[in-house]
């Protein structure tokens, strides 16, 4: 968890500030530069941001740590950050990941259903904490989680780490800005869809599925 997420497509928000500023003109300007933007999975190019100087740049990235008994580690736990993420946590790489919507499936095998998750607010995206780090020449990041939120926590135990721009300058500028990696604050959507690993290649963000009558 989480295991699948959508980018999306360039929208408006409430701020003007200059992280939303650099992913828009990224997810604008490059219309090529990520292979997909919904239905990223692990070891799918996805799109981050990262301090540099102290402005925002984007990056494309691989999502999963790459190691010799996992080619693809793309969560990274709050609290087992001094395993292998050290090096990248206390060496400040860490990244941003906007994030449309992210999935969770819930219920015993063979009958799970598949949940969205998104901002509350339509006009905004949620963005996800990472650490990343560059290996054998290639840049990959992972999302860290943390606990479920009592809104999330219905649904599964475990949930991104989500911030608010406001945070944005603490979370890649501090030396342990461990406070941040609670269960967020962050309104969200929450709804039933349809499983898009069913059709991947079709899959252009959440279908909604309602409950029938009388199973609400």
């Amino acid at each position: 968890m989480c295991n699948l997420y959508d980018v999306g497509r360039p929208r408006g928000g409430h701020s003007n500030s200059d992280w939303e500023k650099a992913i828009l003109e990224t997810l604008e300007a490059s219309e090529s530069a990520l292979r997909k933007r919904h239905g990223i999975r692990k070891t799918d190019p996805g799109l981050v941001l990262i301090e540099r100087n102290g402005k925002p740049e984007s990056r494309i990235m691989r999502w999963g740590f790459q190691r010799e008994f996992n080619p693809a580690i793309n969560n990274a736990r709050s609290d087992k950050l001094d395993g292998m993420w050290k090096t990248a946590w206390e060496n400040r790489r860490r990244c941003l990941i906007p994030v449309e919507t992210f999935y969770e499936w819930s219920g015993p095998a063979g009958q799970k259903q598949t949940f969205a998750f998104q901002s509350s607010h339509p006009e905004n995206i949620l963005w996800a904490g990472g650490v990343w780090e560059e290996r054998d020449g290639e840049e990959a990041y992972s999302m860290l989680t943390t606990s479920a939120s009592e809104q999330v926590s219905a649904i599964h135990h475990r949930m991104p780490v989500l911030l608010a721009p406001p945070d944005f300058g603490a979370f890649l500028g501090e030396s342990h800005p461990t406070r941040l990696l609670t269960p967020c604050s962050v309104s969200l959507e929450i709804f039933r869809c349809e499983n898009p690993l069913k059709n991947p290649t079709g899959h252009e963000g959440p279908v909604k599925e309602d409950f029938l009558p009388g199973f609400e």
